[in-house]
C-alpha cells in the first residue's frame, strides 16, 4: 500500500498528479477522465465535487469545459506538495533512477518545483550524489521527462564533491527540497 492510498483512490491520485503540478494548463473532462482510467460516472462525479469545493477551476471554450487546478485553493500548496512527493513527481523519477539505487547517497529534487514557485515552463532540477556520471543518469531520464512533460536537469555530484563548502553546493543543500531516496528505494524492493 502507498501513502496516499488511505487518503485517495488510485483514479483520484492519477488526477491530482496530472493537475496539480500543472495550474496554469487545463485539461478537457474527456481527457481527465480518460487519465484517471475510471468510470465516466464516478470520475464526473469527482471532477463535479472538486469543481464546487474550488480545487478545480472550469472555463468554458464553446461548448467544451475545461478544468485546471485553482491555486488559490486553500489546501492546495499541501495537496500539491503530497502529489509530487508521491505519484505526481517522485515516483516517475525513481523509476527512471532505480537502476543506480546501489550507487547513489542522495537524491532529491530543489529549485523552483520544490520551493512551490514553477510555473508549467519550468524544468526539474534533481541533484544526485553518488558514484555516477551525467551520461549513466541522462538516458534513464528520458521517460521520466516524457512522462512529466517537463524537461529535467539533472546536477550530478560525487561524494567527494558535494562535500565541499561551494557556496553554490550550500544554497542547493539548504533550499527545499523533495527527498527521492526513499522512493528509489522503494522501486528496488
Amino acid at each position: 500500500m502507498q501513502p496516499l492510498d488511505a487518503l485517495l483512490s488510485k483514479p483520484e491520485q492519477r488526477l491530482l498528479s496530472v493537475v496539480l503540478p500543472n495550474p496554469d494548463q487545463d485539461f478537457g473532462t474527456l481527457e481527465l477522465l480518460e487519465r484517471m482510467g475510471s468510470g465516466r460516472g464516478g470520475g464526473s462525479t469527482v471532477l463535479r465535487r472538486w469543481t464546487a469545493c474550488g480545487l478545480l477551476r472550469e472555463r468554458r471554450v464553446g461548448n467544451q469545459r475545461r478544468l485546471s487546478a485553482d491555486p488559490q485553493f486553500l489546501l492546495y500548496p499541501e495537496l500539491r506538495r503530497m502529489i509530487l512527493k508521491t505519484v505526481g513527481l517522485a515516483a516517475p523519477l525513481a523509476a527512471a533512477l532505480a537502476p543506480l539505487a546501489d550507487r547513489l547517497t542522495d537524491a532529491f529534487v530543489f529549485g523552483s518545483v520544490a520551493a512551490g514557485t514553477d510555473t508549467g515552463g519550468s524544468d526539474i532540477d534533481v541533484a544526485l550524489v553518488g558514484s555516477i556520471g551525467l551520461f549513466d543518469v541522462s538516458p534513464l531520464l528520458d521517460q521520466a521527462q516524457d512522462d512529466l512533460g517537463r524537461p529535467i536537469h539533472a546536477s550530478v555530484y560525487s561524494p567527494s564533491e558535494w562535500s565541499t563548502d561551494d557556496p553554490v553546493l550550500q544554497a542547493i543543500k539548504t533550499s527545499p527540497r523533495l527527498d527521492l531516496m526513499q522512493a528509489i528505494h522503494a522501486q528496488t524492493r
